[in-house]
Order: structure tokens, then C-alpha cells, then sequence
């Protein structure tokens, strides 16, 4: 029998039952849908912002707060969701969540007007924020070894499909009409019929939460809520206020509340409570340089999937070709994921340098492309780039997950799948932000955009490989 305990989360060591240790893959199903959704909900919605225009008369403020209202609140209450978890049963929040998931998506399906949308998104993101995190966390807390390498590869895949399909599902649907009803309401029906189908399965996962009763530190809440939403606030609408001193006065308010939350936590933690965020596990450097390896990973990956449609749809392609383009990059990346186990049980750590080197290579090689190709056919010119590309970011998504995941002690494991999301979803943003101002900085369109996202990708998986190489050194260290 596996225990694991660590003296910052107030828990008792927590026995995992032998018939957890090889949880098969397929009974996590249900909860597996959860990221699918998610990512497709976020991708969808971009491509249909042109539709909701024409049919709302929506103003570029109104289309960012759809964005947004889903965005903001997703970030803000994914630590919170992954405590909650702990403390009140992973299964519960995970039904919670979806259950919201489901009567916003519904919502958004019946939006008689922007603003009703807009309402309706943001209960969207409340709703991920408390489903999201038990995903993770239930990965964590009830599988071992190969099992949980498995498990974890499937939520990538998970994420990385529902967002290819998002994109081409988006704006299939948004051009087709079904009698008097606009077809771009068919994406929220979609969002809403797997939301049930995730309901439904989910009970087939083994249950888990913290054995010890999980205080909710209301301070500390409430400071890194602050903190988070400041920061996606400056982020979200910095550019549509010209980084103007308002965004500076924003982002001065995130560093105040985040130090102030630190120092709460760290007095929390000293006392001998159960702080929202223990300190002594912040301060585990493999987490640190796994978290900060995740968040340049997911900020280029943002960048490039934000300019690759605007710039292919610049050569002569349809909103539906831009989006089929990348579905073949989408498939490899859920097969890869799909056999990371068997190559990581052979490569261990290794993975990770091979799948960001083979990252590189491909974001090279459609650079290359580009130079001597465009037009209507850059689609076509560009899939054994994308291929290659798909089969090397599925080498990285898992080992990188599995770096943020094993240091978070089990009993703690909801804290694990909130940090990763918060990581990820900050990074996103931060990616668009930084590509949209070198687009606009330079005037670059067409070619010349992608040709940017491409050489900001390039730099930021090349600071991820140099990341990866010192994990990995440190593991062998750890080994020997």
C-alpha cells in the first residue's frame, strides 16, 4: 500500500487502496470530458465573435467581455475550486461544476441579447473553475506509475482535440442555419450535450478528497482572488486601453494583493494552520521550474493558434479551411498522447527534452515553409509541419503536467490541479497580449504575422528546453 503525507496541508497521510493503483484510463471518462468541453467552449466562441457582431450589433467591448467573462472568472477561482475539492469530495465539485456548465451553456444556447450572454459566460467560467481542478486532483490522488501517466496524457488530449474541434466546429456551425434558429446557438448546444454525457459518466471514477477536514483560509482567498483578477483584468483588456496608466494602476494592485497573500500563507503555514497555498510547497524548486516551464509553453502555443487563422485566412483560405487545417495537428496530438506512457516508461524525463526538441524542429520547419510558400494551398504546404508538430507538443504536455502534479503532496491533490489550470489559463492570455503588440508594433499581416507567432514560439520553447534540461538533471541527481 502507497501513503504519502506532507506536513504543510494539516492532512494525515492517505492510503491509496490497492485497486486504485492501476485505475484503467476509461473509468475517468467522465471527468475527462471536462477539459474537452472546456477548451472547445473557449475556441468555439472566438470564431463565432463575427456572427454575434452581425446578429447583436455587438461593439468590440461587448465581444471582449464574452471572451472575458468566461476567461476572468475561470482564472480567478481555479486554486479556490481545487481546495474545495479537497475539502468537500472531488466527485461533488466535479458535478457541481459541470451542473453550472450545463444550465449556462443552455443559457447561452436561449441568449435573447449580448448582455444575456455575456451573464450567461461568466457562469460558464464559475462553473470550469469548480470542475476543472477535480480532474486533475482526482488523477493524482487515485492512480500510480503507468496508470497515472496514461490518465494524464488522455486530459491532454482531451484539452488538445476540444480545441481543434472548437476552432473548426466554430465556424462550421456559425455559416449554417437550422430553419429560423442561427446556427452559431448549435455550439452551446454541443457544449451542453457533453456536459450531460460528462455528468452521466463521471461516477465511474474512483472517489477521493482530503482525509483531514480542509480549512478554507478566507483571507487568503479573497487576497490571491484579487491578486489573479487584477492581473487578467490588465491582461484582458490592456491592449483596448493602450496600456494607458489605469493598467498600470491594475497591475500594481495584483503585486500588492499576491505579496500580501504570500506573506498571510507563510504566517498561516507557521502557525501550524492549513494555509490556501503552502508556502513550503511553493518553494519547491521543481515545482517552480515546472510551473514556470508550463506557462512559456502555453503562452507560445496561444500565440501561434491566435495568428496562425488570421494569417492563413489573410492567404486565401475560409474561416472553415483555417480551422480544418489544423484538425490533422489536433488528431496526432490525441494519438501521441495516447502512447506518451509506453514512451515515457522508456525515456523517463528524457520526454520532455525529445518533445520540446521536436517542438523546435516543426515551428523551424513551418518558418522555412512559409518562406517559399502562400497562398490558398498554405494549408496543404504546412501539415507535415503541423504533424510534427502535434506529436511533439503531445510529448510535452504530460511529462509537463506530471512535473507541476507529482510535487503537491496526494492529500493536497486538488491544490495540484488548480495551480496547473491557473498557469495555463494566465499563460494563454499572456501569450495573445504579447503577439498582438509585436503585430501591431510591426504592422505585420498575412505571412509576415504567422511568421512573428512563429519566432516568439520558437523562443519560448527554446527557454522551455533550456528548463527542461536542468529538470532533468536535477532528476538524475535525485536518482543517483
Amino acid at each position: 500500500m502507497t501513503t504519502s503525507a506532507h506536513p504543510s496541508t494539516g492532512a494525515a497521510p492517505v492510503p491509496l487502496h490497492p485497486d486504485e493503483v492501476e485505475v484503467p484510463t476509461w473509468r475517468y471518462l467522465g471527468f475527462l470530458l471536462g477539459p474537452g468541453v472546456g477548451t472547445f467552449a473557449f475556441n468555439a466562441v472566438t470564431v463565432i465573435l463575427p456572427t454575434l457582431r452581425e446578429r447583436f450589433g455587438a461593439g468590440d467591448i461587448a465581444l471582449e467581455l464574452v471572451i472575458a467573462g468566461y476567461g476572468i472568472p475561470f482564472a480567478v477561482l481555479l486554486i479556490l475550486g481545487g481546495r474545495l475539492g479537497d475539502r468537500f469530495g472531488r466527485h461533488r465539485l466535479y458535478t457541481l461544476g459541470m451542473g453550472l456548465f450545463l444550465v449556462s451553456a443552455i443559457a447561452c444556447a436561449l441568449a435573447p441579447s449580448i448582455e444575456t450572454l455575456i451573464v450567461a459566460r461568466v457562469v460558464q467560467g464559475v462553473g470550469a473553475a469548480l470542475c476543472t481542478p477535480q480532474v486533475l486532483g482526482t488523477i493524482q490522488a487515485t492512480s500510480r506509475g503507468e496508470a497515472r501517466t496514461r490518465a494524464i496524457a488522455a486530459f491532454g488530449a482531451s484539452g488538445g482535440v476540444g480545441a481543434a474541434v472548437g476552432q473548426v466546429a466554430g465556424g462550421a456551425l456559425a455559416s449554417l442555419s437550422f430553419g429560423p434558429v442561427d446556427g452559431w446557438r448549435a455550439v452551446f448546444v454541443v457544449v451542453a450535450l457533453t456536459a450531460v454525457a460528462a455528468i452521466v459518466f463521471a461516477p465511474l471514477a474512483p472517489r477521493s478528497r482530503a482525509h483531514e477536514v480542509v480549512a478554507i483560509d478566507l483571507v487568503g482567498t479573497a487576497a490571491l482572488g484579487i491578486g489573479i483578477l487584477a492581473a487578467s483584468v490588465a491582461l484582458t483588456f490592456g491592449p483596448a486601453w493602450n496600456w494607458s496608466w489605469p493598467v498600470a494602476v491594475v497591475l500594481v494592485t495584483a503585486a500588492i494583493a499576491l505579496v500580501g497573500m504570500w506573506r498571510h500563507q507563510d504566517a498561516i503555514e507557521r502557525s501550524g494552520r492549513v494555509p490556501l497555498l503552502p508556502p513550503s510547497v511553493l518553494r519547491l524548486r521543481p515545482l517552480q521550474l515546472g510551473l514556470l516551464a508550463a506557462g512559456l509553453f502555453f503562452a507560445g502555443y496561444s500565440a501561434l493558434l491566435y495568428v496562425f487563422p488570421r494569417a492563413v485566412e489573410a492567404g486565401g483560405l475560409t474561416s472553415l479551411q483555417a480551422g480544418l487545417a489544423l484538425l490533422p495537428f489536433a488528431v496526432v496530438f490525441a494519438a501521441m498522447s495516447l502512447l506518451v506512457g509506453r514512451i515515457q516508461s522508456r525515456w523517463g524525463d528524457t520526454t520532455l527534452v525529445i518533445g520540446v526538441a521536436v517542438q523546435i524542429v516543426a515551428l523551424v520547419a513551418m518558418a522555412v515553409t512559409l518562406s517559399v510558400a502562400w497562398g490558398s494551398e498554405i494549408g496543404l504546404w504546412l501539415q507535415p509541419a503541423l504533424v510534427v508538430l502535434g506529436a511533439g507538443q503531445a510529448l510535452i504536455f504530460s511529462p509537463l503536467t506530471q512535473l507541476v502534479v507529482r510535487e503537491v503532496p496526494v492529500e493536497a491533490a486538488g491544490l495540484s490541479g488548480g495551480m496547473f489550470s491557473t498557469a495555463q489559463q494566465l499563460a494563454l492570455s499572456f501569450g495573445v497580449i504579447v503577439i498582438g503588440g509585436v503585430v501591431t508594433l510591426t504592422g505585420a499581416a498575412g505571412r509576415d504575422e504567422l511568421i512573428a507567432g512563429l519566432m516568439l514560439d520558437i523562443a519560448l520553447a527554446a527557454a522551455v528546453l533550456a528548463l527542461a534540461l536542468v529538470l532533468r538533471a536535477r532528476s538524475s541527481r535525485t536518482a543517483h
